[in-house]
């Protein structure tokens, strides 16, 4: 009776939390990295990260940076002592399918990866992460060396590798090396993320209907066959595009991978559930001297600037890390960007980021290490303990991993939310219905061409019901129209997303009326809820000029759309 006890208690304890020394502990067999309800957690309990990124292996050297002069140990040990607990690790799809050298490698300095390849480097530093308690996050950050940073996921021809070879990099070349890579690493506890593509940028797309160019539809794609191929049980990073074609987008120039306003009208949805993590990236001037740098309201415009390219996924959405940013603080201009983003960034709530860069010879971008690789800049980690003072610790016991430390510890829900859930893994392009118009004058439906929303793959027709523009001139009153463009099963509802247009079809202009509305959206853009079933437009200073228009949307848990009545 004893040993069978003995024996439930050890097999209980490989599944269920253990708390030791007031942390909470588990197998390392047993880890759940996850994002839901924009918060990050381990096993239900929320994590704050904060990161760095250590380049070089990406590069013709092989090479992580600073391992001429420090070793990695050295280096890792000093990011545990600033408080980092994650690093992101950028890699070649060359070097990952090739046996790559380093060539800028002190040995004496570090002599267990003498004769180590390059992939077998970034093995090396994953384990010895591992055991300081420090996650990786893996980024493809290009394909060969000398291709620096593309705009696709794939390549639009060949690129001459350091073997005189001429590669084409399709998107199943480029999966299958995550799917090599990943199945390597996945025996590292510490494996937590795979940063799918650095900065997509123009002419990448989101939503737009172009299968060559969408990169929301390439994302779920690539991690559907990841995840079928690995049971990795991490999350992946999804950066942004840049301006889009200006489809569901902002009005500003924005930078490679820094655009997530598209998330609005076009959300992600994995066949594994909760494991999307919004990784935008954003700078000040010493990168690029963005117009909005220049404004004459400057730094007071920037959280708006903010907002609009990624500040509102802070809410209502699958967790957001700030996967790149950084600047070079040697301007009066510079200061004032550092001293206002972390001021925005703490009134968010937008505690995990990675900051850019560990490495001290970053052109345009500060780091946390001076030149000798060992001497800390304090000027930089000031900044950043303002940022997360105390983010997650996770500590090694044994075969378990503890976690202590944490600023807010919270359990997070397994509900499903319009956001959350996993797409029918047959899916690989948006669209599966038929579009259902409603159109809408003075606040009563006039016609409605009704098209039961699917889960299957196709393309989406557009049906627009008329008549109602005559009466809306007549009336005086605006015309609403509604298109259903797109609907998917989430496990638990059938969610709508919806484009919305108001328009004015008189000669004159006219107030914007408010609506009410039969049922609530679990999200929406450009609309303003004053009631849970009242809705205004306060953004365009509550009127329309003549044969003006303007468009909005919405995503609604329902095969219905919403019905507006003018109040």
């Amino acid at each position: 009776m004893n040993n069978l006890k003995l024996f439930i208690c050890l097999y209980l304890a490989t599944f269920l939390s253990v708390v030791v020394n007031g942390q909470q502990c588990w197998s390392k067999d047993n880890l759940s990295w996850r994002s839901g309800n924009n918060q990050l957690s381990l096993n239900g309990v929320q994590i704050t990260i904060q990161g760095i990124a250590w380049f070089g292996m990406e590069t013709g050297t092989f090479s992580p940076g600073g391992l001429q002069t420090q070793s990695v140990e050295s280096i890792l040990d000093i990011l545990v002592s600033t408080g980092f607990n994650a690093l992101r690790l950028p890699f070649s799809v060359d070097m990952i399918i090739n046996n790559r050298y380093p060539n800028q490698i002190n040995y004496g300095l570090n002599p267990n990866l003498k004769g180590k390849t390059a992939l077998q480097v970034l093995q090396y530093i994953t384990v010895e992460s591992g055991k300081r308690g420090i996650l990786i996050v893996l980024e493809q950050h290009r394909f060969d060396p000398s291709d620096y940073i593309s705009a696709l996921w794939y390549t639009t021809q060949c690129i001459t590798n350091i073997d005189g070879q001429c590669v084409n990099y399709t998107e199943q070349m480029v999966i299958d090396s995550w799917i090599t890579l990943t199945n390597l690493f996945k025996q590292y506890w510490n494996l937590w993320a795979l940063d799918i593509k650095n900065e997509p940028h123009d002419p990448v797309t989101w939503g737009v209907g172009n299968l060559a160019t969408d990169w929301d539809k390439a994302f779920v794609r690539i991690v559907n066959q990841i995840g079928a191929q690995t049971n990795f049980n991490g999350v992946y990073f999804i950066e942004g595009v840049q301006n889009n074609q200006g489809v569901c987008s902002n009005m500003y120039n924005n930078w490679w991978g820094g655009n997530m306003s598209p998330v609005q009208c076009f959300p992600i949805y994995l066949n594994q559930a909760d494991r999307v993590v919004y990784a935008p990236h954003t700078y000040c001037s010493s990168v690029f001297d963005q117009e909005f740098f220049n404004a004459g309201d400057y730094p007071n415009n920037m959280p708006t600037v903010w907002d609009a390219e990624f500040g509102f996924l802070s809410t209502n959405y699958y967790a957001i890390l700030l996967g790149e940013w950084g600047c070079k603080v040697n301007t009066t201009k510079n200061v004032l960007f550092m001293d206002k983003f972390v001021q925005y960034l703490n009134s968010k709530n937008m505690k995990s980021h990675l900051f850019f860069s560990l490495n001290p010879d970053s052109a345009d971008t500060d780091s946390i290490l001076f030149a000798d690789w060992k001497t800390i800049n304090q000027g930089t980690m000031n900044y950043l303990k303002k940022i997360n003072s105390s983010p997650s610790k996770f500590t090694v016991n044994g075969n378990q991993i503890c976690l202590g430390q944490v600023s807010t510890i919270s359990t997070i829900s397994s509900s499903t939310t319009s956001t959350t859930g996993s797409q029918p893994s047959s899916t690989s392009t948006t669209g599966g219905q038929s579009s259902t118009t409603t159109t809408t004058t003075g606040g009563s439906q006039s016609s409605t061409t009704t098209t039961k929303p699917s889960t299957t793959t196709g393309a989406s027709s557009s049906t627009t019901t008329g008549g109602s523009s005559t009466t809306g001139a007549s009336s005086g009153k605006p015309t609403l129209t509604q298109t259903a463009r797109q609907s998917w099963f989430d496990g638990t509802n059938t969610n709508t997303l919806v484009d919305c247009t108001l328009t004015n079809p008189s000669s004159s202009s006219m107030a914007i009326p408010k609506y009410r509305i039969d049922q609530t959206p679990s999200s929406s853009w450009q609309m303003n809820l004053v009631s849970s079933n009242v809705v205004s437009f306060t953004t365009w200073n509550n009127q329309l000029d003549a044969g003006q228009s303007i468009t909005f949307g919405y995503i609604v848990s329902s095969s219905n759309l919403i019905t507006f009545t003018q109040i």
